[in-house]
């Protein structure tokens, strides 16, 4: 006779000891699809592995309507095929690192919210864009960053961290960590033990480490120490080899994963795994020894978010590492059940609706964003262009994997057809050529106003903006992603802060420039 499965929160659910082997092994893992909605191969994906759990992208959402019914019908699938329904999980940290489309309320970046010095205004991101998400059917959102970003030419952090130092960002990712909560989603921290001090993007290679523990105890876990204290319901482990603590990566290492974050730091939450298609894994390990390495380590839930081979694959190769007894039964169950509980304790079938959410989400977005714009200056400050002014920025581009693909907006162009005068478009690494073209357009202009996208990585473009302002002429500089490269201008330059290269962010920027007083 079948056992009776319980019906919890609406949805019926299948326990651990009706499960099969492959039914637990497929709760333990997280992919995607390309669209916007279900394809085949994710179909049969569930329904020959029994993969429990979706991770959405940009490219899977398109409106309120389409994404309610994504997620609905992701968790019909999911509950007739496992027997239990899914974490949709989603990196919608805010600024760059957003999902959603523009027509719902999008918060700024880590560091935008903290330039305000508001904890309020963190709480209130938080809360309403946890609310938000979980009123479209999401239920566990990849964020907030915990990582101190003290390397200004870190590659991949930056924005994303609330700041330079441990004390900021304790201050203000614990108001986010609280917001989520109280959404009533899940959410977890990233990326332990710090990846914020790294000079490599894992995306792309292997980021490597010299810290002790006792030095990263000293700065990088401080913000991590504070979200177990808060028990935060999920951490995200780091694709970084900390040579001074293992040989490999900390997603891969026993050591870091169950016995500093589980055993040290006495984190009980779930613990889950970047994603093992990221090169810093995949090129340098593969996917299959990635993830069994990462599962006999101690983390519970596997990101391999597009590849659907790959995810048959690693999953066959668990199957075979415990029917040789390299990996144990005690250890997948283990998992499943923290899995199972955290899923009984924040999904839900249905949420009451609530009509003003998102119109109040988008406001607050738009009210924050022009804040963090407008930090250090009056509303009534503007940079005086002149009758010529030349404008100077490299277009719009993809500078990180963790990014969104990007439409291609010219900053350049934007304002010099708003304010007349010459556009100067440069590469993310101007040429010689470029910069004595960029050189010559500027001694021709009553005023110069540089954008500036991740100079501090991008050293050619540091090296123009420097050139520029050593000139004897009015000189704005607007940062369309790091600020870090305005330390160090003179204090005549004209500066502004904007965090991202977006729409929003060059409507905001017009505010500030007038052609005469």
């Amino acid at each position: 006779m079948e056992t009776m499965r319980r019906k919890e929160q609406g949805f019926v659910w299948k326990s651990l000891e009706e499960m099969t082997l492959e039914e637990k092994l497929g709760q333990m893992f997280v992919t995607g699809f390309p669209e916007g909605e279900m394809d085949g191969s994710f179909i049969r994906l569930v329904k020959d592995y029994k993969v429990g759990n979706v991770i959405l992208f940009k490219e899977n959402l398109c409106d309120r309507k389409q994404i309610k019914k994504l997620c609905s019908d992701i968790q019909n699938l999911m509950v007739d095929e496992t027997g239990t329904p899914a974490f949709i999980t989603i990196d919608e940290e805010g600024g760059i690192v957003s999902r959603l489309p523009d027509s719902l309320g999008k918060m700024p970046s880590a560091m935008a919210l903290s330039a305000i010095g508001s904890e309020e205004n963190l709480y209130e991101a938080a809360l309403l864009s946890g609310k938000q998400l979980a009123q479209l059917g999401i239920n566990f959102n990849l964020a907030p960053v915990l990582d101190i970003n003290s390397n200004p030419a870190n590659p991949v952090i930056g924005i994303r961290s609330y700041g330079a130092d441990a004390g900021t960002v304790c201050r203000y990712a614990s108001e986010a960590i609280k917001g989520y909560m109280d959404a009533g989603i899940l959410c977890s921290g990233k990326h332990f033990p710090g990846h914020g001090d790294t000079a490599a993007d894992s995306h792309l290679s292997l980021p490597f480490s010299e810290k002790s523990e006792d030095e990263l105890s000293e700065l990088e876990l401080i913000p991590f120490q504070r979200a177990v204290d808060m028990e935060i319901p999920a951490i995200t482990i780091a694709h970084v080899v900390y040579k001074k603590l293992d040989c490999v990566p900390a997603t891969m290492s026993r050591e870091i994963v169950s016995g500093l974050l589980r055993e040290k730091m006495g984190f009980g939450g779930l613990i889950i795994s970047d994603c093992m298609e990221m090169n810093a894994i995949s090129s340098e390990y593969g996917i299959e020894r990635g993830v069994i390495e990462a599962v006999a380590a101690g983390i519970e839930l596997i990101f391999i978010s597009h590849k659907h081979d790959k995810v048959r694959s690693a999953i066959e190769a668990l199957q075979r590492e415990i029917a040789e007894g390299h990996i144990s039964m005690e250890l997948i169950d283990a998992a499943v059940e923290k899995i199972l509980a955290l899923k009984k304790k924040y999904l839900r079938l249905t949420i009451s609706e609530d009509e003003t959410l998102f119109e109040r989400c988008g406001t607050f977005a738009r009210k924050v964003f022009l804040e963090g714009v407008h930090v250090g200056k009056r509303r009534e400050d503007r940079f005086v262009l002149g009758e010529s002014p030349c404008f100077i920025a490299p277009c719009q581009t993809q500078v990180s994997q963790v990014s969104n693909a990007v439409r291609g907006l010219s900053f350049a162009a934007e304002l010099q057809k708003e304010f007349g005068g010459h556009a100067v478009e440069i590469s993310l690494r101007p040429t010689k050529e470029e910069i004595e073209s960029a050189l010559c357009a500027a001694r021709e202009a009553t005023a110069v106003v540089v954008g500036t996208l991740n100079a501090t990585v991008y050293k050619e473009q540091s090296k123009l903006l420097h050139l520029l302002a050593d000139m004897e002429i009015p000189m704005a500089c607007v940062t369309l992603r790091n600020p870090f490269e305005l330390e160090g201008l003179r204090a005549e330059v004209f500066t502004v802060p904007v965090y991202e290269y977006s729409a929003r962010a060059l409507e905001a920027v017009k505010e500030f420039f007038v052609a005469e007083r």
